[in-house]
């Protein structure tokens, strides 16, 4: 079978034509998976810097960033010799080779590779016209065609050899306006005309096996989505939640298994070596990591954009009134790189804020759902209005979900510090804070008092007058229910170790 493929070079065309067929051939059509499981996870985004400038200290955007990723592991049936090559396409191209691992099912101990590389030569024109140095090619420029082997290219010119004998010559292409196209001869069955990986394998059962191919990639990503509808005469919401995931590796996954996961799958990646006399930590996850498998097998086409559901739709949900009240910004990104260990000399900024939200329960019993971007609705009549959007807040030890509907004025706290003692030979840092709340308003209100552990990532509450859930990863929430123009006033005390 012959196929063509045309690229663009610079104002000029590449043609390329392959032959295609036997085991050597690596098209799409004959690599079919009987099995794929694609994992996707989503880093955590960085917080925005309080201060307005600048990148977080230890927020991703010092040193080396975390991002989104996936790992995929893919099944399939092929042709396996005593000894010789074996090529694997429709990998994605945008594959860490370096993760590559590659297993045998039928015969694990007895089939081996002992040599890997990876490749794609349409990948780029340049990368193509490499791999057809000293073969046959055809320029056409503004003074007619050219036609002998290509022996050097580089961003300036081609050289060609044309002729023989007597005749042979030498002639450099300049490459610009009067290149108008390039034709590259047919019949190189070691094309790689999709992303492929190459082994050399030997196995002790030749013939046909199934073996696993496993990696990590870059390309593929996921969003979760909500839309939750109010209706206020019965205090009830309507939420219905998406996954949007989104496939650039240039290859579609088909009927895959696909894990949804927050947090960062892998941390030695993401993470810098130290720089200073303390180890770089990374900002850590707003929660702890979270997964989702979808139920159902999924297609992701390539360069495309699939949804999937995170939960079923639930209708009638019920929901209450609260307060979500900060007594100070969140420092936890400016402290990262190392502890926090000065008591008295630091003051957090007084920012204290309330807002008004809809908070319900975790709609499924054991799970929590990620944060995300949620688009809330009002029923207005026959017909629905659109409130705002918003981020979804979760409770990661309840799994409460909070629906931030406006600014609240009646209620107002603050914040101060007891004690603080600094202990270098333990490397602890105990620090003891008062926090005062009181609803100024004419109904009774409950409050949801976040309070941050801004000063390390590693921390434990010793005691608190109130009991309080860890919410996050460096964020401690604690409940009040206040009457009509009442107060209270409660103490935690918090230890960090390093």
């Amino acid at each position: 079978m012959r196929t063509s493929s045309l690229v663009c070079l610079g104002g000029a065309a590449v043609l390329a034509m392959a032959s295609h067929g036997g085991a050597a051939a690596d098209g799409a059509a004959s690599a079919k998976d009987r099995h794929t499981t694609v994992t996707i996870w989503r880093a955590p985004a960085a917080p925005p810097n309080p201060y307005g400038y600048g990148y977080p200290y230890g927020g991703y955007g010092y040193g080396g960033a975390a991002t989104d990723g996936a790992f995929v592991a893919q099944r399939r049936d092929v042709e396996v010799a005593a000894e010789g090559e074996l090529r694997f396409p429709g990998v994605s191209s945008q594959i860490d080779p370096s993760t590559v691992q590659f297993r045998s099912v039928t015969d694990p101990k007895g089939t081996t590779v002992v040599e890997q590389r990876y490749a794609y030569d349409l990948g780029s024109p340049e990368k193509l016209l490499k791999r057809y140095i000293n073969k046959q090619i055809t320029v056409t420029t503004s003074r007619g065609d050219i036609t002998g082997t290509l022996r050097a290219v580089d961003s300036e010119a081609l050289v060609i050899e044309t002729g023989s004998g007597n005749a042979r010559a030498v002639e450099i292409v300049r490459r610009g306006p009067s290149l108008l196209d390039i034709k590259l001869a047919a019949g190189d069955q070691q094309l790689a005309t999709e992303p492929t990986l190459i082994w050399k394998v030997v196995s002790k059962k030749p013939g046909k096996q199934e073996v696993e191919v496993s990696y990590r990639t870059a390309g593929l990503r996921w969003d979760a989505d909500y839309t939750a509808t109010l209706d206020e005469t019965k205090s009830a919401i309507d939420l219905s939640a998406w996954a949007t995931i989104h496939n650039d590796t240039g290859v579609e996954f088909k009927h895959a298994e696909l894990v949804l996961t927050t947090g960062i799958l892998d941390q030695a990646q993401a993470q810098p070596p130290p720089q200073y006399g303390y180890g770089y930590v990374q900002r850590a996850p707003s929660a702890p990591p979270v997964s989702f498998t979808v139920p159902r097998e999924v297609t992701v086409a390539a360069s495309g954009t699939v949804q999937v559901e995170l939960m079923p739709a639930r209708t009638g949900m019920a929901s209450r009134r609260v307060v979500v009240y900060e007594t100070t910004l969140d420092q936890s990104p400016q402290w990262q790189y190392q502890p926090n260990q000065d008591c008295y000399t630091y003051v957090q900024p007084n920012t204290a804020r309330g807002e008004l939200a809809l908070e319900v329960d975790t709609p499924t019993k054991g799970s929590v759902l990620p944060e995300g971007k949620i688009r809330v609705f009002k029923k207005k009549g026959d017909g629905v209005e659109l409130l705002g959007e918003d981020n979804l807040k979760v409770n990661a030890s309840t799994g409460a979900a909070r629906l931030r509907l406006g600014t609240d004025e009646a209620v107002f706290g603050e914040r101060r510090q007891v004690e603080c003692k600094y202990d270098d030979r333990a490397r602890t840092l105990r620090e003891k804070v008062e926090v005062k709340v009181e609803n100024k308003g004419k109904e009774p209100v409950e409050v949801i008092l976040k309070e941050y552990m801004f000063r390390w990532v590693n921390w434990r509450i010793e005691a608190e007058d109130v009991t309080g859930t860890k919410a996050a990863t460096q964020t401690q929430e604690y409940r009040v229910k206040l009457g009509a123009n009442s107060k209270k006033t409660f103490t935690y005390t918090v230890q960090y170790s390093w």
